[in-house]
C-alpha cells in the first residue's frame, strides 16, 4: 500500500494553527483569572479608600436652640439621621442626642466636601454662667470628633423636657392674704464714685446701688422688661430698689419701681427730690399672663427725666420731672434692687390696707417668671417685638445688660431661683460688675431657694 506524506507546507500550517488555538485558549484562560483578581483587589481597594471624616465647630446657644456647623472633609456622605452628639457640661455631666432631633439647612445627607448648618430640636438650650456645657462630641459609623466651647458662649441645656413650659405661682395664704411674708431675689451691686445727675437743686450722691440704679446712672437710660403671672386678686411689688435690706424696719428709702396695687391695677413710678407724692403710671390690668415694660431716663446729666409704661406691647402713658429722682441718685445711694418685694407707703397708690403710714414690706402674691434690663430706651415697635416673642429671647442683644429667669431644675432639688439666662459682660464689666447671680430670700430672711410646697402648676406661659 501507498502511503502519501503530508508536504512539509501543510504541516507548517497545521502547526502554526494549532499554536494559535492553543495561544488563544491560555489567553482566554489566563485573562479571566487576571479579571477576576483585578476585580477583586480594585473592590478592596475602592472599600479602604471610603474615608469619614468631619468638623464640627461654632456651637453657640440662639433663641434657645443649639446650632453649629459641620464639614464634610472625607469622601463619602454623611447621613446626620445616623448620628449622636454627647454634650459635657463643667460638672462633667452626660447629655446624649441621637441624630434624629437634629436638622440641617441644606438637609440631613451632608455630601462631599459640603458645609452645612444643623440644629437641636426638642432639646432647648439656655444661658447659664454657673453650670455650662463645655464640650461637645459628635459621633458618626464609630467616627467622633471633639469640640472645646468658648468660655464666652456659656449655655445649658434642658435634654428632653421644656422647661419653658412649666411656671407657677404661689399658694402660700400667708403671701395672698396678708402681704407680710414671701420670697424674693435680691439682684448685685455697683460702686457708683462719679454720679454726674443732678435737677431742681438736688445732687446726685455717690456709693453703693442696687443694679436697677447701677445702669441707669451709668447709662442714662433704663428699659425693664418682665413677665409675670397675676393671678385673681393678685397685688405686691413685682420690682422695686430699697435703700435699707428686707427685714429692716421701713424708716426711709423705698420704691416699688413697677408693682400692682391692692385696687388691682398696675402702677410704674418713681420717687424724686422734693416730692410728696410718688410720680406715677397706671394701667388697668385682668389676671392672666402679661409683659410690662418701664422706662426712665434722663434728657441730660441736669434732667428733666422721663417715665414710660408698656403693657402687653402697648404704650400706657408719660410722666416726667424736671427734680433729680431717686433711681437717678436723689437723697442717697439705694443699694437693694429686688424682684418680688418691696416697701410701699401711703405716699403711693393703690396702697395696701394694714401697713403703717411709714411703709411695709410687701410681696407679690403672683410668678415673675422672666426680667431682661436694657441699658436704653425701647422704642414701641422694639416693645411689640418683645411681645410677640415671648421668653425667654435675647432680642436687641447690643443693649441688653442682663435677664434672669426662674429656674426649676437648676439645683435639682424641687426649689426654685431666678438665674441668669443672658448676661452681656462687656456691659457688666463697664458697671464694674462680676457677680451676676441673684440671691434668693426666703420669709425670715435667709439666703435659700424657693420650696416648690410654695407653688402650684400654672399652664399654658407665652413662650418664645
Amino acid at each position: 500500500m501507498y502511503i502519501r506524506s503530508i508536504s512539509p507546507i501543510i504541516a507548517t500550517i497545521l502547526i502554526i494553527v494549532i499554536a494559535i488555538a492553543i495561544f488563544l485558549i491560555l489567553y482566554a484562560f489566563t485573562s479571566g483569572i487576571f479579571s477576576s483578581l483585578s476585580s477583586s483587589s480594585n473592590n478592596l481597594i475602592n472599600q479602604q479608600s471610603k474615608v469619614i471624616s468631619f468638623t464640627i465647630n461654632n456651637v453657640y446657644c440662639s433663641n434657645n436652640i443649639v446650632y453649629f456647623n459641620i464639614y464634610n472633609n472625607g469622601n463619602i456622605p454623611i447621613n446626620i439621621n445616623n448620628s449622636q452628639i454627647i454634650f459635657t457640661d463643667n460638672n462633667e455631666n452626660i447629655i446624649s442626642i441621637n441624630g434624629s432631633n437634629i436638622i440641617c439647612n441644606n438637609g440631613n445627607i451632608i455630601p462631599i466636601g459640603s458645609n452645612s448648618l444643623c440644629h437641636i430640636i426638642n432639646d432647648p438650650c439656655y444661658y447659664d454662667y454657673t453650670n455650662y456645657i463645655k464640650s461637645i462630641n459628635f459621633i458618626y459609623n464609630g467616627i467622633s470628633y471633639s469640640y472645646n466651647i468658648l468660655n464666652n458662649n456659656k449655655f445649658n441645656l434642658i435634654n428632653n423636657f421644656n422647661l419653658f413650659t412649666y411656671f407657677f405661682q404661689p399658694t402660700n395664704l400667708t403671701i395672698s392674704n396678708n402681704n407680710s411674708q414671701g420670697y424674693l431675689a435680691q439682684l448685685p451691686q455697683c460702686n457708683i464714685s462719679n454720679n454726674q445727675y443732678s435737677g431742681g437743686g438736688y445732687t446726685g450722691y455717690n456709693g453703693t446701688y442696687g443694679l436697677f440704679n447701677c445702669i441707669a446712672i451709668h447709662y442714662g437710660a433704663i428699659s425693664a422688661v418682665v413677665w409675670f403671672y397675676l393671678p385673681p386678686g393678685g397685688q405686691g411689688p413685682i420690682l422695686s430698689f430699697n435703700g435699707v435690706q428686707y427685714l429692716t424696719s421701713p424708716a426711709n428709702g423705698w420704691s416699688p419701681f413697677i408693682y400692682v396695687g391692692a385696687d388691682g391695677k398696675l402702677y410704674a413710678g418713681d420717687w424724686y427730690c422734693g416730692a410728696t407724692e410718688a410720680l406715677e403710671i397706671l394701667a388697668p390690668i385682668s389676671s392672666g399672663w402679661h409683659m410690662a415694660v418701664f422706662e426712665e431716663w434722663a434728657a441730660s446729666t441736669s434732667g428733666p427725666y422721663y417715665l414710660v409704661l408698656y403693657l402687653d406691647g402697648s404704650l400706657v402713658g408719660q410722666n416726667s420731672t424736671s427734680n433729680l429722682t431717686q433711681l437717678f441718685g436723689c437723697y442717697y445711694a439705694w443699694p437693694y434692687s429686688n424682684i418680688g418685694n418691696g416697701i410701699i407707703t401711703n405716699s403711693w397708690q393703690g396702697y395696701p390696707p394694714g401697713c403703717s403710714s411709714w411703709g411695709c414690706w410687701w410681696f407679690f402674691n403672683g410668678t415673675i417668671a422672666y426680667i431682661a434690663l436694657y441699658n436704653t430706651i425701647l422704642n414701641q415697635t422694639q416693645v411689640q417685638q418683645l411681645y410677640q416673642s415671648g421668653f425667654p429671647n435675647t432680642l436687641f442683644s447690643n443693649n441688653l445688660v442682663i435677664s434672669y429667669i426662674l429656674d426649676p431644675t437648676y439645683y435639682n432639688n424641687n426649689s426654685y431661683y431666678f438665674i441668669p439666662y443672658y448676661v452681656n459682660t462687656q456691659l457688666m464689666n463697664q458697671m464694674g460688675i462680676n457677680n451676676y447671680n441673684a440671691i434668693s430670700i426666703t420669709p425670715n430672711g435667709n439666703v435659700g431657694p424657693i420650696p416648690s410646697s410654695q407653688f402650684v402648676y400654672e399652664p399654658n406661659p407665652p413662650l418664645s
